[in-house]
């Protein structure tokens, strides 16, 4: 195995980190912000004794804003990825022009 197979192996594995670590995020983004709006609504609907109408309120209007937040993860998290591939490549190009 040479060098170059080794350092595509290690990006390999990086990316596929990287990739799950994104959709943990995007997840726990999600259970956050849907348990936020569900407790307030809860808490909203025990207060004015109006029981599931604040729940559901509150869970389809934090909809859009769970999707806008797993919007920006994938789309900050693709940016890195990309820079960081190219950034190999530019390592790669001036490794093979030095040997």
């Amino acid at each position: 195995m040479n060098k170059s197979t080794r350092n595509q192996t290690s990006v390999q594995s990086s990316s596929v980190k990287n990739m799950a670590l994104v959709t943990l995020g995007a997840g726990c983004l999600t259970f956050v912000v849907a348990s936020l709006a569900m407790g307030a609504g809860l808490l909203l609907d025990a207060r004015l004794e109006s029981f599931p109408r604040w729940t559901l309120i509150l869970l389809a209007g934090s909809a859009p804003f769970t999707l806008g937040g797993v919007y920006w993860l994938v789309r900050r998290a693709v940016k890195r990825m990309k820079d960081e591939g190219e950034r190999e490549n530019q390592v790669d190009r001036v490794d093979e022009g030095s040997e």
